[in-house]
């Protein structure tokens, strides 16, 4: 999560330029909190044009700014969500609003898409990325890992998922795909499993605090066969400058309601 500076909130506010590509999609208050949805203008909703927030100010009353907000800073298919925690005992009317959002689009022409095909074709417990990337940024990383690597890296861990039951060791078997993997702040790695962004359920994350590598086991399929884990297929988006565009937008007395 990243905190900001920032706020939220607007009916039909005036631009201070084009507003023809960012718009607000909603502002809702729920008791002291507001939550605000950024979209783009006619995007398609797929995984080939994603957004995020990139930076999201807001102030008040000649200038004040507000405090305390804070969004998820990953990329959405859709719309991209930002909530504020109100103050007790203030009031709000105008708002101003500025900011930027990142327009992704992956391709293979530009290095930024790359379809690694069917888990059964993938080498395990390797960095899989495209060595040009690698080489322009060492710390990229995706693998493909099984059982014996995330123990190695995890051996004494255990866990449980409610405080009336034991810990317990980690059921391998239970999971249809495990990788690990490492993005920076400028370089967002996204994952597609099957053309789907937000895979599986009942997920597991591990993070390697020496590495800082992330490991993800995945639930894609009650019972699902060895034969249909085989045929999963895997795609990397990897953010580069060549593939986004800074939108910016900035609205004047946005009205909180």
């Amino acid at each position: 999560m990243k905190n900001l500076t920032t706020l939220l909130v607007l009916m039909i506010p005036i631009c201070l330029y084009s507003q023809e590509k960012v718009i607000l999609s909603h502002t809702i208050k729920m008791y002291n909190e507001i939550e605000i949805s950024l979209e783009l203008e006619n995007k398609p909703n797929d995984r080939f044009h994603l957004i995020k927030i990139d930076t999201l100010t807001a102030t008040y009353n000649k200038g004040q700014i507000l405090h305390n907000n804070i969004f998820e800073n990953s990329f959405r298919r859709a719309n991209v969500v930002a909530r504020y925690e109100l103050e007790e005992n203030k009031k709000y009317h105008k708002i101003d609003i500025k900011g930027t959002i990142i327009y992704f689009k992956p391709s293979e022409n530009k290095k930024s898409y790359f379809n690694l095909g069917k888990l059964k074709g993938l080498e395990k417990n390797i960095n899989l990325i495209d060595k040009s990337v690698v080489k322009a940024n060492p710390t990229v990383y995706f693998s493909i890992v099984d059982s014996a690597n995330i123990q190695k890296t995890f051996p004494d861990f255990r866990y449980k998922t409610n405080n009336g039951e034991d810990y317990k060791s980690i059921d391998f078997k239970s999971y249809d795909l495990m990788y690990a993997y490492r993005s920076t702040k400028n370089q967002d790695l996204i994952i597609a499993v099957n053309e789907d962004l937000d895979h599986g359920y009942n997920n597991l994350t591990l993070t390697d605090k020496r590495t800082n590598i992330k490991y993800k086991l995945i639930k894609l399929k009650k019972d699902m066969a060895a034969t249909e884990k085989e045929e999963i297929k895997i795609e990397l988006m990897i953010e580069n400058e060549n593939s986004i565009e800074q939108i910016p937008f900035d609205f004047k007395n946005a009205n909180l309601k």
